[in-house]
């Protein structure tokens, strides 16, 4: 019988019902936006990070990555490579030869990373070539071919088939240099990365620091990011000698990137929310007031004072019940609109690639979201009716009667 009587109450002040339908079904689709936006842009931020920059898992010797001192190379990499690539979890890997140096040119200079690369390989590991703006990917017409960025060729006052000078120290500790022909030029979409990074041809550059045919570092990228940690464990029992790192622990900055979202998509879920809750109370304050004679005469007719606590929850139950399929189809809709299009950011462009974020965001929303937000507005809403509720107990049957 109450339940009735809630329902039907909520349809006695159409407008004010479709009021806090809306309220509720604009709450989730913000909530559902915002939420796949987010996503979006962290998995793109991540998955471009893993495919183009760091790889799933590095293997190093232990003491390479302290200061990228050549000496430091892997032992017996070939043979360690050539069995890894063998694992069904690997999709793709390959050895490299990582140096810190410089790059020279008549038009100044830069601190770089120089990274010789297996052409074929890296290419299965990174699609470097698919990032190409111009020239080739290592042609293979001499051994002391580069890729460098966009941005570092501007910076340099560089061209295409121009010569640079790389210096970087050689196994013993000793300065070496030459010189370099630039035979393609590649851009991402992360600005840092670029300008900090040029590839050579490993087996011209393996030679020049003095360690032929070794690699200090090995790069792998798996086909199901849900098999990192268990191919890292697998990797660190069968090589304890060696460091071996997954993405998250190789680059920080992303587990940081990860946590720090999370806090501020948080922050602007509690915005919504108590948006939400502001209006459900003021609306249903209203209703209370309003009704303050008949819940009056409610009360001296006998019903009990938990019963109209009561039918004032039910309404906003109802009513939230009643406007969340209007979100989640706006709000599904809305995402799943996006996700086919994309979101062009190109206005702040250059913004979020000096942060190494792409342009364009296609957002992404999980199932599990969806229920969550749902639970998170249907608590809300109720939450916010136990004020309206409250002061409907606090009237006195004889006085709201005669109001």
């Amino acid at each position: 019988m109450l339940i009735k009587i809630a329902w039907r109450n909520i349809w006695r002040n159409k407008v004010r019902s479709l009021i806090i339908m809306m309220a509720v079904a604009s709450g989730l689709w913000s909530g559902f936006f915002l939420i796949a936006f987010y996503n979006g842009l962290i998995d793109q931020r991540i998955r471009s990070s893993i495919e183009s920059e760091i790889s799933h898992i590095q293997i190093h010797h232990p003491r390479f990555t302290d200061d990228y001192e050549v000496q430091y190379y892997i032992p017996s990499a070939e043979a360690i490579l050539e069995k890894i690539v063998k694992n069904p979890r690997v999709k793709a890997a390959a050895g490299r030869v990582v140096l810190k140096g410089m790059i020279s040119t008549t038009s100044g200079s830069s601190g770089i990373q120089i990274n010789g690369v297996m052409p074929r390989e890296e290419n299965q590991l990174t699609q470097i070539s698919s990032r190409l703006i111009t020239g080739k990917y290592f042609p293979g017409i001499r051994p002391n071919e580069m890729i460098i960025s966009e941005k570092l060729m501007k910076k340099l006052k560089l061209k295409l088939n121009a010569k640079a000078i790389l210096t970087f120290q050689d196994k013993d500790g000793n300065l070496a240099s030459s010189a370099f022909r630039i035979t393609g030029i590649y851009k991402t979409v992360n600005t840092p990365y670029d300008e900090m990074n040029v590839f050579t041809n490993i087996h011209y550059l393996d030679t020049l620091a003095g360690i032929s045919r070794q690699y200090d570092e090995i790069a792998l990228l798996l086909h199901s990011g849900k098999d990192v940690e268990t191919l890292k464990q697998q990797l660190r029992r069968e090589y304890p000698e060696l460091e071996i790192k997954s993405w998250i622990e190789i680059s920080p900055e992303m587990n940081l990137l990860v946590s720090t979202s999370d806090q501020a998509m948080a922050i602007y879920m509690i915005i919504i929310l108590l948006a939400l809750a502001f209006g459900i109370i003021n609306t249903m304050l209203m209703s209370v007031l309003e009704r303050t004679r008949e819940i009056g005469m409610l009360l001296a007719l006998g019903m009990n004072k938990m019963k109209v606590f009561t039918m004032i929850l039910l309404e906003t139950i109802f009513l939230a019940l009643a406007g969340s399929p209007i979100g989640v189809l706006a709000g599904v809709g809305t995402v799943v609109y996006a996700h086919r299009v994309g979101i062009n950011l190109e206005q702040f462009s250059g913004t979020y690639s000096s942060f190494g974020y792409s342009s364009l965001v296609y957002p992404v929303l999980e199932i599990q979201q969806i229920v969550m937000m749902l639970v998170m507005v249907m608590v809300t809403a109720i939450l916010a009716s136990l004020l309206p509720a409250r002061k409907a107990l606090g009237l006195h049957p004889a006085d709201a009667i005669r109001q």
